[in-house]
């Protein structure tokens, strides 16, 4: 007598062989995916922190100095914002490796193309529309709203009239939404002077 595997005995493991290579490649992709997936929400939350550290950054170093348009002409206020344009304007220190300009720079941000913006220009009183550079802070924004509190009172533009042309709002509210997710950062300028 012959001691040997039969066809029928080499069919059905081979089937279950393969049986077992597919189980194995579908857990295998799943949790690819899922490795996938947790690692664009981590880029996203790392990306949404950063833009949350220099936001505030850059309104808690607002110089409250009067901001003058690219002819050099004098703007009502000392920050400029406006939640129809979706845009905040001031005037920041920034720290600068060069003791020949000044540390004052002018800071806007902005929603262009679905992405929040933030735009700094080579000096407080800039020449040109065009004489800035930009960082892209966050992606996907699909709405976003801006807000100023003062005298315990929500506005959608600043300076809301003449009295509060040269102060800084007790609190800026940015909400936005990106990817479907809803967000909102609340600062405090801790600046509580007049000019």
């Amino acid at each position: 007598m012959r001691k040997g595997f039969t066809l029928i005995e080499v069919l059905v493991s081979l089937i279950i062989l393969s049986m077992i290579a597919i189980i194995s490649s579908n857990i295998l992709q799943s949790s690819l995916e899922t490795e996938r997936e947790v690692s664009k929400r981590l880029d996203d939350a790392k990306n949404l922190n950063f833009a949350s550290i220099i936001l505030k950054r850059d309104i808690r170093q607002i110089i409250n100095v009067p901001l003058r348009d690219y002819y050099g002409n004098s703007i009502n206020g000392t920050i400029i914002g406006n939640n129809l344009e979706k845009r905040i304007s001031f005037n920041s220190k920034i720290k600068s490796n060069s003791q020949n300009t000044s540390p004052i720079k002018r800071i806007e941000y902005v929603i262009e193309n679905e992405h929040f913006i933030r735009k700094q220009f080579y000096s407080a009183n800039p020449y040109s529309v065009e004489d800035y550079f930009e960082s892209k802070l966050i992606k996907n924004v699909s709405d976003m709203s801006i807000e100023f509190m003062y005298k315990q009172k929500w506005h959608s533009q600043w300076p809301i009239n003449t009295e509060t042309k040269n102060i800084i709002p007790t609190l800026i509210r940015i909400e936005f939404i990106q990817d479907e997710k809803e967000y909102m950062w609340i600062i405090e300028p801790n600046i509580d002077y007049v000019f």
